[in-house]
C-alpha cells in the first residue's frame, strides 16, 4: 500500500509534470503567451482543408472567439477515438504594414476551453501545431475560412494497427534527428537501445550471430549479459600507456558511437574546450532520453584530448533501471553506474548497458543520488562537473545538503529566451557551482534560496529563470502564497484563522464523530481525518466547496450521504478499511476524480465505474468483486489498477482498451486465463498475477504477449 500512499498526496503534481501546457501559466497569456505558442509548431497554409480519408473533429470557434460553438460534435466520438494531433486554425489577419500580430489571448482561451472539453488532449502524446492560413484579403474573405481546433484521431482499429507496425519494426535510430524531449521509458526508446548496442563495435561476431531472428527481450537479454561480464573485467591500464594503435580504434569506436546518439547542441564540447584547466575531475552525466547525445560528447571530448585531459571517472544515471514511478524512493532510486575514464572499452560497454537497463518511465531525475554516489566513490575529485537536461526536474532535489563540493553544471538544451531550469540554479546556488552554456559560464549566481529546493528571491540579470514548474508543492498551495504551505494537525488552533486554512490532517486522533469544527473551514482543499472511529459523513460537509482531496481511510464509515453527490470538485478520495458496500450511484458525481482508493471494504460490484473518466488510479484491492464491468475500456486516462484479492474467475476483454494503464494488480483472485491480445496494453509495465490458479501454459503465453512487463506469478 505505500505506493498508493504516496500516489494519494503527490499524484496531482505528478500529474501536471506529464502534461504539455501549463493551465496557470494559460490563464496568464499577457506573460507566458510567447512561451506557449512556441509550445506548438507553426505551419502556414493558403487555406485550411482536410484531405478525403482523414480522421478528425471539426470545432469552429469563429474568427476572434475562443468558446465552442458545438461541443457535442467532439464529446459524442470522445470514447472511442484515439487523438493523435491537434491543430489550431487561425488566419494570418489583419497583416498592418507587412506585420502580423498574434493575438495570444486568443490562443490560450481555445487551449483552455479544448482542456475543459477534455483534460486527456493535455498531453505530451499528442501534436500540436498552430495553422495560419494566408488567404486573407478581405474582412467578407476571412469570414469564409474555418477558424477553431481540428483533433485529429484513428480508430480503435487503425490504432490497433499502428502500435503492430511500432511492435513488428526494429528500426535504427536516425543519427540527425531531434532528441526528444518528452517523457522516457516508451517502447521505440526500448527498440533503440538494442538497436544501438548491436551496432557497437565491441560487441563480438558470435554475439551478433546469436541475436539473429531472436525478439527483441531475448536479444536484450544476450546484449545485456555480453555487457556485464565485459564490464567486470579490470583493466589498470592508462590511456597515455595505449599505443597509438589503441587510441585511434577508440576514436573510431567512439565516432561510431556518437553517430547514433544524436544531440542539439555542443554544449559539452565547447565547455570542455573553454576549461582545461579542470584537472583531476568526475564527470556525471545524466543518460537518459534526450541526452545520449551528451554523453557521447563528453567521452568524444575526452579521448581526443585525453593527453591534457583531467577528466578521471564519469559516472552515468538513468534514473532507476525501469523502476516505475511510484517505486523511486528518494535516495533510493538507483540506476547508477561509473568507470574510471582511461578504459574506453569499459565506457562504451558502460554507455549501452546503463541505456539497456534505464526507460525509468518519467521526467524528473537522480541527479542528487547520483552526484552523492560519485563524490563517494571518487573522494579526491577537484571538480566535479554534471551534465544535465534543463528540461527535467531534479527529483530528489531536496537532498542537496548532502553534496560536500561545488558543482559545475551543463546546461544542455539551452535557449535564451527560455531561461535555465529552476532546479539547476538552484543546485548551483546551494553547493557554490557555476551553470555553463554552449557561450558563456555563470559563476556567483544571484539568487536566495530556501531549504526545500525553492528560489525565494531570483535577481541575477545575467539570464533567465525558466517558468518550467518544478515546484514540490500543490498547484494549489502555489495558487494561495506562503500560508497555503502550512499544514495543521490541531483542529483548534485552524479555528483561529479558519479563512486561511489550506491543509488539516487530524489523523489518529480518537475522533468518535466527524468533528463539526471542521466545517467553518471554507478554503480547505485537503482533509485527513484518516485513522479514526467515524462512522458517517454529515450532508453538510458538502459545504466545503473547494475541497480537492479527502482522506477517510481506517474509520468505521458504511456508506456516504448523498449530498457528496454534489462535491463536483473532488479530484482524490481515499475510503479505504472502512465497511462499505456500494459505490455505485456515487461514480456518476466523481467525473472528476483522479485517484479512488476503496480498499479493505466489502464492495461486491463497481457498475457504473466507467464514469470515471479522469481517473488515473482506483485501488478495489481486498474487497468481494467478482466480476469487471464491460465499460471498464473507457477509463482512458487509467494508469494505475489494483484488483488483487478480491472474487475474480476472469476479466472482460474490454480491459485491453486501457491504453494508459501502467500497472494492474490481479493477485490473489481465482484467475484461471487472462484475454486474448494483451500486448495491446502499450504502457504497461507491472503485472501481478501471483495467488491465482494459471496453468504453465497460460504462463508462458502471458509472457510472450509482454514480454517487457515485468510480471510476478
Amino acid at each position: 500500500m505505500k505506493y498508493l500512499f504516496v500516489l494519494f498526496f503527490y499524484v496531482p503534481f505528478l500529474l501536471q509534470a506529464q502534461q504539455k501546457f501549463d493551465i496557470k501559466k494559460l490563464n496568464n497569456p499577457k506573460k507566458f503567451g510567447i512561451e506557449i505558442a512556441n509550445q506548438l509548431s507553426e505551419k502556414r497554409v493558403y487555406e485550411y482543408r482536410v484531405s478525403k480519408g482523414k480522421r478528425a473533429v471539426f470545432l469552429p470557434n469563429g474568427l476572434r472567439s475562443s468558446s465552442f460553438i458545438d461541443p457535442t460534435i467532439y464529446l459524442r466520438k470522445k470514447d472511442s477515438i484515439f487523438p493523435y494531433r491537434v491543430d489550431v486554425v487561425y488566419s494570418r489577419y489583419p497583416v498592418i504594414d507587412s506585420v502580423y500580430k498574434e493575438f495570444y489571448g486568443l490562443l490560450c482561451n481555445r487551449l483552455i476551453h479544448l482542456f475543459e472539453l477534455d483534460p486527456d488532449l493535455n498531453t505530451q502524446e499528442i501534436a500540436f501545431n498552430k495553422v495560419l492560413q494566408t488567404h486573407c484579403e478581405s474582412d467578407d474573405q476571412v469570414n469564409t475560412l474555418f477558424h477553431g481546433i481540428v483533433i485529429w484521431y484513428r480508430t480503435a482499429a487503425e490504432q490497433e494497427a499502428e502500435e503492430k507496425s511500432e511492435t513488428d519494426s526494429l528500426t535504427r535510430p536516425n543519427p540527425t534527428s531531434e532528441p526528444e524531449k518528452s517523457t522516457q521509458g516508451s517502447y521505440k526508446e526500448y527498440l533503440a537501445a538494442i538497436e544501438t548496442a548491436k551496432e557497437s563495435i565491441n560487441l563480438s561476431d558470435s554475439i551478433r550471430s546469436a541475436l539473429v531472428g531472436k525478439p527483441a527481450d531475448v536479444q536484450q537479454q544476450l546484449i545485456k549479459t555480453h555487457l556485464e561480464k565485459e564490464i567486470g573485467k579490470t583493466n589498470n591500464t592508462s590511456l597515455l600507456q595505449r599505443s597509438p594503435a589503441e587510441i585511434q580504434l577508440y576514436k573510431r569506436q567512439i565516432n561510431e558511437f556518437l553517430k547514433y546518439n544524436p544531440f542539439s547542441d555542443s554544449v559539452v564540447w565547447k565547455v570542455m574546450d573553454r576549461h582545461p584547466t579542470w584537472q583531476n575531475a568526475i564527470v556525471i552525466n545524466d543518460w537518459t532520453g534526450s541526452m545520449y547525445g551528451y554523453g557521447a560528447q563528453i567521452v568524444h571530448w575526452h579521448i581526443n584530448n585525453y593527453k591534457q585531459s583531467g577528466v578521471k571517472q564519469i559516472t552515468l544515471f538513468n534514473d532507476g533501471d525501469k523502476k516505475t514511478q511510484f517505486d523511486k524512493v528518494i535516495g533510493e532510486t538507483g540506476g547508477i553506474y561509473s568507470a574510471e575514464a582511461s578504459d574506453i572499452p569499459k565506457i562504451m560497454n558502460l554507455f549501452n548497458l546503463v541505456r539497456l537497463n534505464g526507460h525509468g518511465g518519467d521526467r524528473p531525475e537522480n541527479d542528487i543520488e547520483a552526484l552523492v554516489q560519485a563524490i563517494k566513490e571518487y573522494p579526491s575529485a577537484a571538480e566535479v562537473i554534471l551534465i544535465a537536461d534543463n528540461y527535467a526536474c531534479i527529483r530528489d532535489i531536496e537532498m542537496v545538503g548532502k553534496i560536500t563540493k561545488p558543482i559545475k553544471i551543463l546546461v544542455c538544451g539551452y535557449i535564451k529566451e527560455l531561461g535555465i531550469n529552476p532546479h539547476l540554479i538552484y543546485l548551483a546556488k546551494a553547493t557554490g557551482g557555476s551553470l555553463h552554456t554552449l557561450e558563456d559560464d555563470f559563476e556567483n549566481i544571484k539568487s536566495e534560496i530556501d531549504e526545500n529546493g525553492e528560489i525565494k528571491v531570483f535577481n541575477d540579470k545575467r539570464f533567465l529563470l525558466s517558468m518550467m514548474n518544478c515546484s514540490p508543492y500543490s498547484p494549489n498551495e502555489i495558487k494561495f502564497g506562503k500560508e497555503a504551505f502550512k499544514t495543521y494537525s490541531n483542529l483548534d488552533s485552524a479555528l483561529l484563522t479558519p479563512n486561511l486554512v489550506r491543509k488539516i490532517e487530524l489523523q489518529h486522533q480518537n475522533h468518535q464523530s466527524f468533528p463539526r469544527g471542521v466545517l467553518k473551514l471554507k478554503n480547505v482543499y485537503e482533509l485527513d481525518l484518516s485513522n479514526n472511529l467515524i462512522s458517517s459523513i454529515p450532508s453538510s460537509l458538502k459545504k466545503l466547496e473547494k475541497l480537492k482531496t479527502i482522506n477517510f481511510s481506517n474509520n468505521k464509515l458504511v456508506s456516504l450521504p448523498n449530498s457528496m453527490l454534489k462535491m463536483k470538485g473532488l479530484e482524490g478520495i481515499n475510503l479505504s478499511s472502512n465497511q462499505i458496500k456500494d459505490l455505485s450511484k456515487f461514480f456518476e458525481s466523481m467525473y472528476y476524480v483522479k485517484t479512488l482508493f476503496i480498499a479493505n471494504n466489502q464492495l461486491t460490484q463497481i457498475n457504473g465505474i466507467h464514469q470515471l473518466k479522469n481517473a488515473k488510479a482506483l485501488d478495489f484491492s481486498h474487497n468481494l468483486i467478482s466480476e469487471i464491468p464491460l465499460e471498464i475500456n473507457q477509463l482512458k486516462s487509467l494508469q494505475i489498477l489494483d484488483l488483487s484479492g478480491n472474487k475474480l474467475l476472469g476479466l472482460p476483454k474490454s480491459i485491453i482498451g486501457l491504453s494508459r494503464l501502467e500497472e494492474l494488480n490481479l493477485e490473489d483472485n481465482q484467475l484461471g486465463s487472462l484475454p486474448p491480445y494483451l500486448y495491446r496494453l502499450r504502457k504497461l509495465k507491472v503485472l501481478k498475477l501471483s495467488g491465482n490458479p494459471l496453468s504453465e501454459r497460460e504462463k508462458d503465453r502471458i509472457r510472450k504477449e509482454l514480454p517487457f512487463v515485468m510480471i510476478s506469478f
